[in-house]
């Protein structure tokens, strides 16, 4: 599902910033993040332990967020990590409908979790929907280049 989301409700403002590696790098503040047009995303996540959640998720399209920093036309992959360092290299057309939500069912993350911000993706497995988002990297990977070497997946989601 994709529609503008209705701000009539305040979102919490996330408090750490998010680092976005493009052609340039640029650091995003939580209210930075908030000034970006927002969008809803309906996504069923599948969690390791089997359960599914399906939630309508608000947040800014990840591709948007480069706007200030350029994404160079070989982008292959994103990588996505973790205020906790959990760290996951995303197929870049897996992540052409990500959001970095900031609320889940229009309650700010924060207010039921111990993290503010999910990297959600529609194509992309439970397990690697990153929690506490805190950096963001478009990179051009070589055919020969595992993208699983560039993960830290040793701290659960």
């Amino acid at each position: 599902m994709h529609a503008q989301h209705d701000r009539s409700r305040p979102a919490t403002v996330p408090s750490g910033p998010i680092l976005l590696r493009g052609d340039h790098r640029a650091s995003l503040s939580g209210a930075e993040l908030l000034d970006f047009p927002a969008e809803d995303r309906t996504v069923t996540v599948a969690c390791a332990s089997g359960t599914r959640h399906t939630a309508t998720w608000t947040g800014v399209p990840v591709f948007d967020l480069f706007d200030d920093v350029d994404l160079d036309d070989e982008t292959t992959h994103l990588v996505v990590e973790s205020a906790d360092g959990y760290r996951v290299c995303i197929d870049v057309y897996d992540a052409l409908d990500a959001v970095l939500a900031y609320a889940r069912d229009g309650t700010p993350i924060g207010e039921e979790h111990d993290y503010e911000t999910r990297f959600i993706a529609p194509d992309v497995d439970g397990s690697r929907t990153v929690k506490g988002v805190r950096a963001v990297e478009a990179r051009a990977l070589d055919p020969s280049t595992d993208p699983e070497s560039l993960e830290d997946i040793s701290k659960r989601p």
